[in-house]
C-alpha cells in the first residue's frame, strides 16, 4: 500500500502544474531558437549545398533536447534510465559536411541551455552565434578556397606505369595534391587513380585536362566536386 501511495504521489509531483508549464515553455523557446538556427543555416548555405533534411533536423534537435532535459530535471534515476534507453539505439547516416555537423551541435547546445530553464542566455547564445555565422559567410563568400578543391579521377591502361606520371602536370596547375586511392577496374585492364587537388586561382582547367589525357593515353578523366575520403 505504501508503494502504491508513493507511486501516485510521485506521479502527481511529476505532472504538477509548474512542471508542465516549464516543459511547455522550454519546448516553445526551443522551437523559436530552432527556427532561427534553421534560417541562419539556409542563409549561409550555397544553393547546391543546402540540405532540406538537415534544415528539418536543426528545428527538431533543440526541441527534443530541451524536452528531454525538462523531463529529466534533477532526477538521477531518470537520467540513467534515459541513458540506458538511448544506448540501445544505433545510428546510421551518410557522411555529412562539417558545416552541417557544426549546425547540429549548435542546435544541441541551444536545446541544452533551454532545457535547464536559461531562456534568456539561450536566446543570446543563438543570436550571437547566428550573427557570427552570417558575418563569416559574407566575408568568405568571395573566396575560392573551397571552390578550388576538387576530386580528380584518372584511368590509366595497364600498359602505362602510373608511378609519378602525373606529378609534373599537377604541380603546374595546383597548389597541392594527394593520391587518395588506387583501384583496379575492367578486369584488371585499367587502373583508377583518385587525387584530391587544390587548383590554383589562375589554373587553366582545359589545359590541365588536355595534358593529363595525353599522359594517360586518352582514357577517362573526371574532375568533380571535392569528395572527402571515407574510411
Amino acid at each position: 500500500m505504501d508503494a502504491v501511495k508513493q507511486f501516485f504521489s510521485s506521479l502527481v509531483e511529476i505532472n504538477s502544474g509548474s512542471n508542465i508549464i516549464n516543459t511547455v515553455m522550454a519546448v516553445l523557446v526551443a522551437s523559436v531558437l530552432g527556427v532561427i538556427i534553421y534560417f541562419t543555416y539556409k542563409l549561409t548555405c550555397k544553393a547546391f549545398m543546402y540540405d532540406e533534411e538537415v534544415g528539418l533536423v536543426l528545428i527538431v534537435v533543440p526541441i527534443v533536447v530541451a524536452l528531454l532535459l525538462s523531463v529529466i530535471g534533477t532526477s538521477i534515476a531518470r537520467a540513467f534510465s534515459l541513458a540506458g534507453a538511448l544506448s540501445i539505439i544505433r545510428y546510421r547516416s551518410v557522411m555529412m559536411s562539417p558545416k552541417s555537423l557544426v549546425y547540429i551541435f549548435f542546435g544541441m547546445g541551444a536545446g541544452f541551455i533551454t532545457g535547464v530553464g536559461l531562456y534568456l542566455p539561450a536566446l543570446i547564445f543563438v543570436l550571437l552565434t547566428c550573427a557570427f555565422m552570417v558575418v563569416y559567410g559574407m566575408l568568405t563568400s568571395g573566396k575560392k578556397s573551397t571552390v578550388s578543391r576538387k576530386t580528380l579521377l584518372v584511368d590509366v591502361p595497364e600498359s602505362i606505369n602510373y608511378d609519378g606520371l602525373f606529378e609534373e602536370t599537377l604541380k603546374k596547375y595546383t597548389d597541392g595534391f594527394a593520391l587518395s586511392s588506387v583501384g583496379i577496374v575492367n578486369g584488371g585492364t585499367v587502373t583508377e587513380l583518385v587525387y584530391q587537388v587544390k587548383l590554383k586561382d589562375t589554373a587553366d582547367t582545359k589545359a590541365m585536362l588536355d595534358e593529363l589525357r595525353v599522359l594517360n593515353g586518352n582514357f577517362k578523366i573526371l574532375l568533380s566536386q571535392y569528395r572527402p575520403v571515407t574510411q
